[in-house]
Parts: structure tokens; C-alpha cells; sequence
């Protein structure tokens, strides 16, 4: 590919994204934090970025965005872009809980103008209690969708995840392999079992 090819290409790719509205769920961990400051840093007429951040250790939704913006990776992003800040709108939320815990007026925001979605927000602990993971690796996702299918301009859905593995494989191909249980079939057994469980106690 010529150097002339590749420029087109990443202007398309950046293109896409000028006066588009882009919702980040996971946004302070790892993937989340390199993904903002890649896409902001490529895509300079990106209109707004909505973060979903749930308050943690006695910090708001907001200190813990603002927290987040001062690592280092944002360095390079800062020097080209003093204001960047000015386009991350922070929305309080959490995947685990009803509608990700967002306020009527945050979804009514960004259902009518986000178009493009990346979810990033898993556990990633594979020794984490299985209702926890469940709850928020699949009902998440579940809910995610949901809200996915509110909004008026909708381009795209992105699922990102460090979590993704296939262990009782020895080849693993570029391909979507199915589930050995439906995931609506396990959320149903989950809370069978636990329901059991609480009765006996």
C-alpha cells in the first residue's frame, strides 16, 4: 500500500467521525483511557464524547473523570488540544444497575445524539463470583442494547473487551464462536440457583 493510500484511508476512518456524538462506557480503564484519547486525539471535529462512570471510594462521577484525564497518555492530547476537556460530558452511571443507572435527562441526551457506541466496561477477573460477572459482563450488555435501540441516530455499536478468551481451544480463528449456553438461559439459571440458595438460608 502507497503512503497516499494509507492517508486516505485514515482520513475516512477520521472522517466518519466529524460532528458525531460518541458514547464510552468502561472510559477509566485501561482500553476505555487509550481509546478517548485516540479517538479525540485523530478525530479533531468529533462533536461530544459521553463517558459512563460510576462513583467509586467516596469520589463522584466527575472527580473521578477529572482524575482520569490527568494520567499521561493525554499528554500528547493536551499540547494539540489545550480544550479537549471541553467535549467529555460525564454521565453517572453503573452497567449493573436498571437503564446503566443513567438519569432520565442523560438518556433523553444521549439517545437523541449519540451515533456511535463502544462498550468497554467488564470484569475482567476470572475469579470473580459468577452472579457479579454475569451481571455485569452479559446483563450489562443486555441493557446496553436496549438502550442502543432508543437512539435516533445510531451509526454503530462497538464491543471492546480485554475479557474475551476462549481457553478450551488450542486454535483460536478470527471468527464468533457460539455461547454453550444462550445467554438469556444463563441469566435464568443464575438466578434460579441463587434463589435456592436464599431459601435454604
Amino acid at each position: 500500500m502507497s503512503e497516499r493510500d494509507t492517508d486516505t484511508t485514515t482520513s475516512s476512518i477520521s472522517s466518519f467521525y466529524d460532528e458525531q456524538s460518541v458514547f464510552v462506557t468502561g472510559a477509566t480503564g485501561f482500553v476505555g483511557k487509550v481509546l478517548i484519547e485516540k479517538l479525540l486525539r485523530c478525530s479533531a471535529k468529533l462533536k461530544a464524547m459521553y463517558v459512563l462512570v460510576r462513583p467509586q471510594r467516596g469520589k463522584t462521577a466527575k472527580q473521578r473523570t477529572a482524575d482520569m484525564l490527568t494520567d499521561r497518555v493525554f499528554d500528547h492530547l493536551r499540547t494539540e488540544q489545550p480544550t479537549f476537556t471541553n467535549k467529555i460530558i460525564v454521565c453517572e452511571g453503573d452497567i449493573m444497575k436498571p437503564n446503566l443507572g443513567l438519569s432520565e435527562e442523560d438518556t433523553a441526551t444521549i439517545t437523541d445524539n449519540v451515533s456511535v457506541v463502544f462498550h468497554s466496561a467488564a470484569t475482567v477477573k476470572f475469579d470473580e463470583p459468577l452472579k457479579l460477572s454475569v451481571k455485569m459482563n452479559v446483563v450489562g450488555v443486555k441493557q446496553l442494547i436496549a438502550l442502543c435501540h432508543r437512539m435516533t441516530n445510531l451509526k454503530a455499536l462497538i464491543h471492546i473487551s480485554t475479557a474475551y478468551s476462549h481457553c478450551d481451544r488450542s486454535q483460536i480463528d478470527e471468527t464468533i464462536y457460539p455461547p454453550s449456553l444462550p445467554p438469556d438461559k444463563l441469566i435464568e439459571t443464575l438466578n434460579l440457583c441463587y434463589c435456592a440458595c436464599a431459601r435454604k438460608i
